[in-house]
């Protein structure tokens, strides 16, 4: 019966105020146990559900053994090359500035040693910009280096060195055959210009005793 109800049929009958609060105050206690009771027995009722679906699930995992597909998987094992085991050691063992890095960008080489090498300022501004250009576009661990300022050196001292073909060369050595035979061609010149007065023969001179004869061109 619904509270409305009974404070209906209480007013009708002529009850007092306290009579009527002292119904709805007992009719509200019997509403609020209803409501406990079945809120309980909804709890007992999913609690033993829940056990058997749970006593179901064990009985079926014990006997049929779980399928490749349903076990987890096995998580592979890390395995470090040794190309990247030798370079964690590295890293570990070398200081943070003595680790291998790409060419700076502000990187300024010894022009004083490219100068006692022989070279000139615009040579080794030439040899710079080559350095610059090889060192930023190679690619690799070939790239990084410890020490970017011996790098330069070594650059330095594969390059060619400053062309040397303005310097004049010693003629070559004549031999003595040859000396002889200028000697004569000369002596022969001489006695068909007739400057026999003129040039004295010496005694390195060789002498002709040519016969009397028309030595021009035919």
């Amino acid at each position: 019966m619904h509270i409305t109800s009974i404070v209906e049929a209480l007013v009708e009958s002529g009850a007092t105020p306290e009579m009527i609060l002292c119904a709805v105050r007992a009719a509200e206690a019997g509403l609020q146990s209803d409501i406990d009771r079945r809120r309980a027995s909804d709890r007992e009722r999913q609690q033993r559900r829940r056990a058997h679906v749970t006593s179901q699930a064990l009985t079926a995992t014990n006997a049929t053994p779980l399928s490749d597909k349903e076990r987890s998987p096995t998580p592979p094992k890390e395995i470090n090359s040794p190309d990247n085991t030798q370079t964690l050691q590295r890293e570990h063992r070398l200081p943070a500035h003595k680790r291998a890095v790409r060419l700076p960008a502000q990187f300024e080489p010894d022009r004083d040693f490219a100068a006692r090498l022989g070279f000139g300022a615009a040579e080794v501004e030439t040899e710079l910009e080559k350095f610059r250009d090889y060192w930023t576009a190679k690619s690799g661990r070939d790239a990084a280096k410890l020490d970017w300022p011996a790098t330069w050196r070594n650059w330095m001292r594969n390059a060619k060195g400053p062309r040397k073909s303005h310097r004049p060369h010693a003629p070559p050595r004549e031999s003595a055959f040859a000396r002889h035979q200028r000697a004569c061609r000369h002596a022969i010149e001489r006695e068909l210009n007739g400057n026999r007065d003129n040039d004295e023969p010496t005694d390195t001179t060789p002498t002709f005793d040519l016969e009397p004869r028309d030595y021009r061109a035919h």
